[in-house]
């Protein structure tokens, strides 16, 4: 399998991920191409399809859920885009999961019980949205007169902040991390940064493409009047939180991890050309 990369380089958050996905992918007479596809930094009209071979497009770094998969991909490769809405996913386009920031270090699992931080969360609050999904949470921990251990870090900005071992540690360190929509995306790498280290997700709703329909991932309906209440019930009964963590864990080997994500792509993929 030849792999081509394009405005992808050892700078991208996801780096890390990406190589641990395609370490796994064992394609005869493939051509992998690796595409940056943000607004920012679009590479698409870079990409030279080979009629030869069979052809695997990785989408990435598009948090603007653009619907932008040109033409002659539908037609003659297979893609994989991360930041996919349900309707842009159909025929030979799908879904591809975000990963986690290289900067997240995987360090040994702790059961629930052995988590002294029981709600963590540290980012920024620069955009509207982010603001948006932020604030309900920081209000009801405002005005709860009895509060759990939290553990808040407002940033200045993206990978801004506390260092990736300091990072790492609190997430492994965390029952529940609370993980609200991004600058745009409803997906962030806090998500899988999360479910990595163990700890509970409590997310707004997610697309429900592929990737995301049935996940283990504690979803909240009407996020700004009921986050607050549903982290707290989480907290209520530790003996279910635990439960909640041994599932979530399985479905996140079963469906995130590098070797899942390799097994689902080869999946879905025609047989060779």
């Amino acid at each position: 399998m030849k792999v081509n990369y394009y405005g992808v380089e050892d700078n991208f958050c996801e780096w890390d991920y990406i190589h641990g996905v395609i370490n796994e992918l064992n394609l005869e007479d493939t051509e992998l191409h690796v595409v940056s596809m943000t607004q920012e930094w679009d590479y698409r009209d870079k990409v030279v399809l080979n009629k030869e071979k069979r052809n695997v497009i990785i989408g990435l770094a598009d948090e603007f859920m653009t619907d932008n998969v040109p033409q002659e991909w539908k037609e003659n490769a297979t893609t994989f885009k991360a930041y996919l809405l349900p309707e842009q996913e159909n025929g030979s386009v799908h879904s591809f999961p975000l990963g986690y920031n290289k900067k997240h270090k995987k360090l040994p699992y702790k059961p629930i019980k052995s988590r002294p931080i029981d709600v963590f969360f540290a980012g920024h609050m620069a955009s509207s949205n982010r603001r948006h999904y932020m604030m309900p949470v920081v209000d009801f921990f405002t005005e709860l007169k009895e509060r759990p251990k939290i553990d808040f870090n407002i940033t200045r900005g993206f990978n801004m902040g506390l260092s990736s071992e300091e990072y790492s540690q609190k997430l492994h360190d965390s029952k529940i991390v609370i993980c609200p929509a991004g600058n745009c995306s409803m997906e962030t790498f806090r998500h899988y940064e999360a479910m990595r280290s163990g700890a509970i997700v409590v997310s707004s709703r997610l697309p429900q493409t592929k990737i995301y329909k049935d996940a283990a991932i504690c979803q909240v309906e009407g996020w700004e009047d009921y986050v607050g209440d549903a982290i707290m019930d989480l907290l209520s009964d530790i003996d279910m939180l635990q439960l909640c963590q041994e599932r979530q864990q399985k479905d996140y080997n079963e469906r995130f991890s590098a070797k899942a994500v390799a097994k689902y792509i080869n999946e879905l993929l025609p047989t060779t050309k």
